[in-house]
């Protein structure tokens, strides 16, 4: 009996650390799909600030030939005086957008780029966990059938075996 017992709980033992070993890979797994897609995540945003200062900078050239189609119809020189300036503000003012439109994206991108850091921490965690759930394991079978074992050979000396 006693070796019966010693053989099942061994067996569970292995099969537990086989389990912890599985959903710790199967953890692993999720974390490094959740990082790849948190760099696909930071690509496109890359891409839309590009986009959003693209079309950014194609508002303010209509906007600056609005400006000079409005003053020279009016019969000011667009390259001096006021008309000069109204031009100069504008394109000072398209790039302060310009720069907040690519500091915000930046931002985006930082944000995603942490994020998939620490997935890609998470399934190293996960690996290691799986690992440590094997060899966990492998010692618990081996005290359970070793436990399982002294106490056979004391009851065999007694006369119990």
């Amino acid at each position: 009996m006693t070796i019966a017992a010693t053989a099942v709980a061994t067996a569970g033992a292995g099969f537990q650390a086989l389990q912890a070993n599985a959903q710790n890979t199967y953890q692993a797994r999720v974390a490094d799909q959740n990082a790849k897609l948190s760099a696909e995540a930071a690509n496109q945003e890359k891409q839309n600030a590009a986009d959003a200062a693209l079309q950014h900078y194609r508002k303010v050239a209509q906007l600056k030939g609005q400006q000079r189609a409005a003053m020279a119809a009016s019969g000011l020189d667009v390259n001096f005086g006021n008309a000069a300036d109204l031009t100069a503000d504008t394109n000072m003012l398209a790039r302060e957008d310009a720069a907040r439109i690519n500091q915000q994206g930046g931002q985006n991108i930082r944000t995603y780029d942490i994020e998939g850091a620490n997935y890609r921490a998470k399934a190293a965690a996960s690996r290691q966990a799986a690992t440590g759930a094997l060899i966990g394991g492998a010692f618990e079978m081996g005290s359970t059938a070793l436990g399982g074992a002294t106490q056979y050979s004391k009851m065999k000396s007694k006369g119990f075996g």
